[in-house]
């Protein structure tokens, strides 16, 4: 799975996480990617580093951003979507719907763009003092579930489908839907491109290289002789991509329900997750062939994640995913779980110390130890586990997720900070 992507933390602290991890979460199976944190100083890596991330000198973030939003908005306001329906028990009834999307253009010129869609949200995301928009298409908030917590917090589990693709095949530089091969101008910069010391030459100017191109008259079918089996303008022999196969950007996906610890994913995809609900509860009564489906009122949605808040410059090897790449998600939101990492009572959400929403940071390791106060069964390293400075009053009021007032902190000597952050405080609270 191409969701993760360590950026500073050790293998030691990875493989803590996982052990940590409450039972009914799935340890992923395909790949394992991660994105705690945002920004490549933390950190530095090669291709032969153990963590499986590709690294570059990274570019200023701040230009980085502006790039990736002019090539956002582009992508929003020249492509529409089509929604399929995923049918996983063959029984005619969709359990919920992927968009797939398409350039306009030729039969489709007719089409609204995502960008005129209506359904289509922002949020502004601030890190290292650079501002990032994510585009969030909204298909359904999420019923969620009255008496309970129905909204996932960043240090979360949560129980999704999703499919994560490119915005552009990742043969075509200047994501002008033309693939590099083909292509008169292939990095963008208004020059023919120069091979073997022959500039490129394209008569009908339509941005395909007249070696590539199918009707580089400008006139479609006179020239038969041509083969262009997918029907985009390039023949066959200088095109990579086939435009007719709706995957062809996706480098992950899980069509049937996965947990997925959010502390763990990218950025972009966390701060998309937590503003949805999850569905309202089980199908009833179950379906025959005794699977499970939740009701059709979960929260849906497709973020279009700048590369700032992604993988940056630190794509994860063999992904196919290329640095600076923004990203687009699609995910279905059924089930959460209030995640307590390191089983000390105190959810993690409460551990962010700094109130950023990252609970990885060194701000949130009060004992310098390496490991943040979420995965620290003793934050203030003073031999006295977290559990046993606290006293947890329990879910007072049945909703799913244990709030500040539901637990009691001490201050034995009144200097305020509470006894589990504290090295001078060490008395057992819980007998």
């Amino acid at each position: 799975m191409f969701l993760f992507s360590y950026n500073y933390k050790t293998k030691v602290q990875e493989n803590r996480i996982l052990r940590l991890q409450k039972s009914n979460e799935m340890k992923f199976a395909k790949y394992f990617l991660s994105a705690i944190a945002i920004s490549a100083v933390f950190f530095s890596c090669s291709k032969d580093d153990d963590d499986g991330l590709i690294a570059v000198p990274a570019r200023d973030r701040g230009e980085q951003q502006t790039a990736d939003d002019a090539s956002l908005q582009n992508y929003l306001k020249t492509h529409f979507y089509i929604l399929k329906d995923i049918d996983l028990n063959n029984d005619d009834i969709a359990e919920y719907q992927v968009p797939l999307f398409d350039t306009i253009a030729g039969d489709n010129s007719g089409q609204q763009s995502i960008w005129d869609s209506g359904l289509l949200e922002t949020k502004t995301v601030t890190r290292n003092e650079v501002d990032y928009i994510l585009y969030i298409l909204k298909f359904n908030e999420g019923a969620g579930i009255s008496e309970r917590k129905s909204a996932p917090v960043f240090t979360d589990s949560t129980f999704i489908t999703y499919r994560g693709e490119l915005l552009y095949d990742n043969v075509d530089e200047d994501g002008d839907g033309i693939p590099d091969a083909a292509d008169v101008d292939a990095d963008g910069d208004g020059v023919a491109d120069v091979i073997d010391e022959e500039t490129k030459t394209d008569s009908d100017g339509d941005g395909i290289a007249d070696d590539a191109d199918a009707d580089d008259d400008g006139t479609p079918g006179t020239d038969p002789g041509k083969v262009d089996t997918d029907g985009d303008g390039i023949i066959d022999d200088k095109d990579p991509v086939d435009n007719n196969d709706p995957d062809r950007r996706v480098f992950d996906s899980a069509v049937t329900p996965v947990w997925f610890n959010l502390v763990s994913v990218i950025e972009g995809f966390r701060e998309a997750t937590v503003d949805f609900k999850i569905s309202s509860g089980l199908e009833s009564p179950p379906p025959a062939d005794g699977t499970v489906d939740y009701v059709n009122d979960f929260g849906d949605f497709t973020v279009f994640i700048p590369s700032g808040l992604g993988y940056f410059n630190t794509p994860p090897t063999g992904s196919g995913i290329p640095v600076y790449s923004p990203l687009i998600f699609n995910v279905q939101l059924y089930e959460l779980n209030e995640a307590d990492h390191d089983r000390d009572g105190i959810p993690s959400y409460l551990e962010d110390l700094d109130g950023d929403r990252l609970v990885i940071d060194a701000d949130d390791d009060t004992d310098s130890d390496g490991f943040s106060n979420y995965i620290d069964s003793d934050d203030d390293n003073d031999g006295t586990p977290t559990k046993d400075e606290i006293t947890v009053l329990g879910d007072l009021n049945n909703d799913g997720s244990i709030t500040l007032d539901e637990i009691t902190f001490y201050d034995d000597d009144g200097d305020g900070v509470p006894n589990h952050l504290d090295p001078d405080d060490e008395e057992f609270k819980n007998d």
